[in-house]
């Protein structure tokens, strides 16, 4: 039994080699010719290791445990010990099988408290001499140290491979002799061979990176001196030359004089995490350089503890000079301008509440008294239970903005005067303007009537040129005033047919289409969306000029109107057969008192499609011409379905309008 005892405290490390000799020991002991340790699981038990000389069992079989000497051992909890088993009481315990040994002796084997199997000494003939107490204690002992054995067996492989998982290499350096112990984790991570290779003391400094010697000589230092914790992390180099991130940690044990004996602890690799840590670095560096070029800042809420995060950007804005400033949603609010407060928290409880998103411009006071205004959007994230956790978002310094409109807002009010003052001054100039034109029109023609005898060639042909100078200015007169209010005006949107409007203003040219022989078509269903007036002063002018510029051949006119795939614009095409002009001209049409053809030949004022344009665009379209001498003329609009006014003057009361002229 000492033996058995000395043999399992020498230190070893093979655990099944351990085992083998404790069955060697104990067949010699006995004398029969097997020894076995069984494990036993789920109703059977199979063979763990075995010493038989009739080579009748091996490693892994595997047998029904009922009615088996093992069941007698795990039932009676006890050890059984049978010389003989042909008229036994063993013989006729339940089950019993014939074919079992003769002469059996078997212990129990308990690993960490629980039933791990049994160790057994079995012979197919009786042994001669009975079994006595001195070979219970040696089965006994065997059986205990099995159980030893196999429990620090599991242990280690629990450790092994709870080192193999977490990639961690183990190493030991022993003071006292010098020798180191690196584990095959740690050849692994320096890719390094066992067979080549032995460790040494000089390993920690020569494969150190050359920048961190120092660094690393000097926590080790502070270890074995201080007894401060070492871990650190460093760089070690690879056997291929390349250098890797490795997390150190390391533990000494020092003797009762405080003198360090012997250090053991782990590398593990953490070059990837070095990766990305750097990586992530780098992303918040262009990150915050980008926050900071836009100017905008970054605030994070955790809405359960309260705690508030904001960027270096939104404390330069919102506490400029403060370092360190107090953060928190009582803060917030006592900064928000005492006429915004409760609409800013009204919006922020609303969003919470999830009833609506949380964008809102407000102002700032900060701490040296001056205000700011600032544009502040967030978004909250719920828990399952429907609450708000966390609340991230950006905040922007408008104040520039805002003077700006403010200034805007004072340019547009002296605008609305200066243009009222406008619209009463044309008022005033057409009206007192055109007293004077009628007079001087009728008198002249009176003096032509009256006296036509009387005067001469050059007296007739000076008072032809008053007479129509005077009505010349007298529709120049009213043009503008008619342009004036089409920008101005404040509209009244309808909707009209575009077939009927074509109708109607054709009748305003019933004289001059029959004289001339002109064909005018209207192809679409379309309705337009628009100020009914503005819209006849449009088809109004687009037809004059049509009519206008024939030539010699009968005008043929034609409207037509379509939306491409439903879009949300109508394409309105007139199309004429008239004179056309150089498409290098398509600009200069809509220019206010440009005309391409002098105004003998063709009468107007040139501010007929420059009201066109304005109709157009105060509608929210687009107007142009394509035209080429001798080819005709088409003008290409684009009318949204809903228009909005986009006027750049201001209204000025509608006052009266003008019917449309022909200003072309």
């Amino acid at each position: 039994m000492l033996d058995l005892v000395r043999l399992s405290s020498v230190g070893q490390s093979d655990h099944g080699r351990a085992i083998i000799d404790i069955l060697q020991r104990v067949k010699a002991h006995f004398g029969l010719p097997r020894a076995a340790v069984c494990q036993i699981q789920s109703g059977r038990y199979s063979v763990e290791y075995i010493l038989d000389d009739t080579a009748q069992y091996a490693v892994g079989d595997t047998l029904d445990l009922a009615g088996s000497w093992c069941q007698q051992v795990v039932d009676l909890e006890q050890t059984v010990m049978v010389a003989c088993a042909a008229g036994s009481e063993q013989e006729r315990y339940p089950g019993f099988r014939p074919e079992n040994a003769q002469a059996y002796a078997g212990a129990r084997i308990l690993v960490d408290g629980q039933l791990h199997g049994t160790i057994n000494v079995t012979a197919d003939e009786r042994r001669q001499a009975p079994f006595d107490a001195d070979d219970r204690n040696v089965l006994e002992t065997a059986a205990a140290l099995v159980g030893h054995h196999v429990s620090l067996q599991r242990s280690q492989a629990r450790f092994d491979l709870a080192v193999r998982g977490s990639s961690v290499g183990l190493w030991d350096w022993d003071m006292i002799d010098g020798s180191v112990y690196w584990s095959p984790r740690c050849y692994e991570l320096l890719g390094m061979d066992p067979a080549e290779h032995t460790p040494h003391v000089d390993d920690f400094a020569a494969l150190q990176h050359p920048d961190e010697h120092e660094m690393m000589a000097d926590a080790i230092a502070r270890h074995l001196k201080d007894r401060e914790p070492y871990r650190i992390e460093h760089r070690i180099r690879h056997a291929d030359g390349h250098y890797i991130w490795v997390h150190s940690r390391g533990q000494a044990v020092w003797d009762r004089a405080g003198k360090p004996q012997r250090m053991a602890g782990s590398i593990e690799d953490i070059t990837e995490r070095k990766r990305d840590s750097e990586a992530l670095l780098r992303s918040e560096e262009r990150y915050e350089l980008a926050v900071r070029s836009t100017g905008v800042g970054i605030w994070d809420w955790d809405v359960a503890s309260g705690e508030v995060f904001w960027s270096e950007q939104l404390k330069r804005m919102l506490a400029p000079g403060i370092a360190e400033p107090e953060l928190s949603i009582e803060k917030f609010a006592e900064r928000i301008h005492e006429d915004d407060r409760e609409r800013v928290l009204d919006m922020l409880r609303r969003h919470l509440a999830r009833e609506t998103e949380y964008r809102v411009e407000y102002r700032n006071r900060l701490p040296d008294g001056r205000v700011i205004w600032v544009h502040t959007r967030g978004q909250a994230v719920w828990g399952e239970n429907g609450e708000p956790l966390r609340m991230a978002g950006s905040c922007h310094d408008i104040t520039e903005r805002k003077e700006a409109e403010e200034r805007m807002a004072l340019q547009a009010d002296e605008l609305r005067r200066t243009n009222r003052e406008l619209e009463q001054y044309a008022s005033i100039a057409s009206h007192d303007l055109q007293e004077p034109l009628r007079k001087i029109t009728s008198f002249g023609a009176l003096l032509a009537r009256d006296y036509s005898e009387t005067l001469d060639e050059r007296g007739r042909m000076l008072v032809d040129r008053m007479v129509d100078g005077a009505q010349r200015l007298r529709q120049l007169i009213q043009d503008l005033l008619s342009y004036s209010r089409s920008s101005n005006d404040a509209m009244q949107f309808a909707d009209v047919p575009m077939s009927a409007l074509v109708a109607d203003v054709c009748n305003d040219f019933e004289l001059t289409i029959a004289e001339t022989g002109a064909t005018i078509d209207c192809e679409g269903d379309a309705v337009l969306r628009g100020d009914s007036l503005l819209l006849r002063q449009l088809f109004h002018n687009l037809l004059s000029n049509s009519l206008k510029y024939c030539g010699d051949t009968p005008p043929h006119v034609r409207f037509e109107a379509v939306r491409p795939d439903g879009g949300s614009c109508w394409q309105i095409q007139v199309r004429d057969n008239g004179i056309g002009f150089s498409s290098r001209y398509a600009e200069r049409v809509f220019e206010m008192f440009k005309r391409l053809h002098p105004r003998d030949a063709y009468p107007g004022t040139g501010i007929g499609l420059a009201l066109c344009q304005r109709v157009v665009e105060r509608h929210g379209g687009r107007i142009r011409v394509e035209s080429e001498p001798g080819a005709g003329t088409c003008f290409h609009i684009e009318w949204p379905l809903e228009p909005t006014d986009e006027s750049v003057g201001i209204a000025a009361g509608s006052g009266e309008r003008l019917p449309p002229q022909s200003m072309n």
